[in-house]
């Protein structure tokens, strides 16, 4: 599965904002908070999982069209 990457902070209240932005813009996000060996903890905010080429595209140019970034990421369903 996939999931577009949006923002990532290393405030979690950055993450909950951006998540407030892109629910009113109709956008579903998940902040994920990822500790990065001996460097910090980030807050990343993700829309999905999806898996549908289709849905992939459009959401992530659906993202771009409303000025936010979107980075297209690749995981790991055993770690979701």
């Amino acid at each position: 599965g996939y999931f577009v990457q949006v923002g990532a902070f290393k405030t979690e209240g950055k993450g909950d904002n951006m998540k407030v932005k892109l629910a009113l813009q109709g956008f579903e996000a998940v902040v994920q908070t990822a500790a990065i060996p001996e460097k910090c903890v980030w807050h990343r905010v993700r829309v999905g999982q999806l898996k549908d080429l289709d849905k992939i595209n459009k959401t992530k140019s659906d993202l771009v069209n409303n000025g936010f970034k979107a980075d297209l990421i690749k995981v790991n369903n055993e770690n979701q």
